[in-house]
């Protein structure tokens, strides 16, 4: 395996790679330095827990196309040769044969399931379950319309774009246990973000989705603060004991 890697701006200053977290962008260098000359990696759990990222880093990855799953763990870096041209003479190939079978490059030069192999084994590649665990896939209409019908006070969400899909994914995984409906009424009920304070004129769908603002609305950096600074009633304890 070579010791030198290159990354092409092609691939990693688009939007749709800088719209992924830091922590997955971190990890996609990550493997992109460790994989074998045919952009092969066999171990990206170890890699994730030695860099400190987490597992939906790779989910990212894997859902947003940058890598290829394998069932059997290994992984395969979509742009890899868009990334690195190794010269015949000081290639050595990947050792996962078998995986690279079920590949093929496109005319961009890019990795692409092969369809002729998968139809014989449609088990050998995982495209709809994520890495880790089966998940299910967003319902992005779901989310606008949830939107549309929370946040009556700020204007509505007329159409989905590829970069709004990419949001919405983003922010379902900063949310956690926390739904859209819930996050949606928070911002419903803030005076500041919908502009009923008169400070500002309100926010937008793709505001509230962006990581920063979003992760500001969940620890109640805009909830109104009237309820919050009320003082609770002296409570006489003469009429309990």
């Amino acid at each position: 395996m070579g010791n030198h890697r290159m990354f092409s701006l092609s691939v990693i200053d688009t939007d749709q790679f800088n719209d992924m977290p830091l922590s997955a962008r971190l990890l996609y260098y990550e493997l992109g330095l460790r994989a074998d000359d045919d952009g092969f990696i066999a171990s990206p759990k170890k890699i994730i827990k030695m860099i400190g990222c987490s597992e939906d880093d790779l989910k990212a990855l894997i859902e947003e196309g940058f890598v290829i799953c394998f069932e059997s763990g290994i992984i395969a870096i979509t742009h890899w040769h868009l990334h690195n041209k190794i010269r015949k003479n000081r290639k050595k190939d990947t050792i996962y044969s078998e995986e690279k079978q079920y590949l093929t490059l496109n005319g961009n030069g890019v990795y692409v399931l092969s369809k002729d192999k998968l139809s014989k084994d449609k088990d050998i590649v995982s495209t709809d379950v994520d890495f880790f665990a089966q998940q299910p896939r967003f319902d992005f209409q779901a989310v606008t319309d949830s939107f549309n019908s929370v946040c009556v006070s700020l204007p509505k969400v007329q159409k989905l774009n590829d970069k709004r899909r990419r949001a919405v994914k983003n922010a379902g995984r900063l949310l956690g246990d926390v739904s859209f409906d819930e996050l949606f009424a928070r911002v419903e009920r803030s005076d500041f973000l919908t502009g009923r304070s008169g400070k500002w004129s309100g926010c937008g769908f793709d505001w509230v989705l962006q990581p920063s603002n979003l992760t500001k609305i969940l620890e109640g950096n805009y909830d109104n603060k009237q309820a919050a600074c009320e003082v609770p009633q002296q409570r006489n304890y003469d009429e309990v004991f």
